[in-house]
């Protein structure tokens, strides 16, 4: 069963977010609320907001006092960055249908269409809840009864929970198990050198070491049965012997011409 997701601003409205989202854990069950997490560094952070966004039931838009003022010396608010966590959420909202319910703390005021993105311009027109002031208390509980109504497929934390597909805090976890991953050095794999086709060249000298090679080995041999018949061979043995040596030298020693 998917959650709902809490975006807010931390310099805004954290605490009372946190809180928020702490007691909305207690009525509707702790893995149905999914507080708004800080995007890692060098992470995809779109992709991953929109599967987020995708796996839940509906996105609550926490707005504080300064959710939409400019801070830090910036000349437009947040919001106008294409890379807003807050927007990003807010547009994989309505791009998706999920429900998008706004609330308002701490004396916030919903913010005025021609000073919101114009692709999350349609928030000024969403009622919001809200839980500024006294009103904490009994908002809260209407907040629970309104997204058991508009979200059936959530269940109250006392009942038994059925199996469940990919929710909001899955995506996050897998995020984290997948930095933690790439954090770990990886062996760089060993390259191997193409292999190459010989050339005439190499073949060349491939059969003249192997012929080399087997002359240095035929003289070895004649050589040692040479020496065996000297020691060893009788009188016509050696007789023999000394006609061949006597025919080689005259061969050797004719004049060529």
């Amino acid at each position: 069963m998917a959650g709902i997701i809490i975006s807010y601003r931390r310099d805004d409205s954290g605490d009372a977010a946190v809180r928020l989202a702490d007691e909305l854990a207690d009525l509707l069950g702790a893995d149905q609320v999914v507080p708004d997490v800080e995007i890692p560094i060098d992470s995809d952070f779109s992709d991953l907001l929109h599967r987020a966004v995708a796996a839940s039931e509906g996105l609550l838009v926490v707005i504080g006092p300064h959710w939409a003022t400019p801070l830090d010396g910036r000349r437009a608010p947040r919001l106008f960055e294409p890379t807003d966590g807050v927007r990003t959420l807010i547009e994989a909202a309505f791009a998706q249908g999920k429900p998008v319910i706004p609330i308002l703390l701490g004396g916030a005021q919903m913010p005025a269409a021609e000073g919101l993105p114009q692709s999350i311009a349609r928030l000024a027109r969403l009622q919001a809840a809200d839980l500024g002031g006294d009103r904490w208390d009994t908002g809260l509980e209407d907040l629970a009864d309104h997204l058991h109504l508009l979200c059936p497929a959530m269940a109250d934390e006392r009942s038994a929970a059925p199996a469940r597909a990919e929710s909001p805090a899955d995506v996050f976890g897998e995020l984290a198990d997948r930095l933690a991953g790439e954090a770990v050095p990886r062996r760089r794999p060993r390259i191997q050198p193409p292999t190459l086709p010989p050339t005439t060249l190499q073949r060349l000298l491939a059969v003249a070491r192997r012929a080399l090679t087997w002359l240095l080995w035929s003289a070895l041999v004649l050589g040692l049965v040479y020496a065996g018949l000297r020691l060893f061979g009788g009188q016509p043995v050696l007789r023999g012997l000394d006609t061949f040596e006597a025919w080689l030298q005259a061969v050797w020693g004719r004049p060529r011409g």
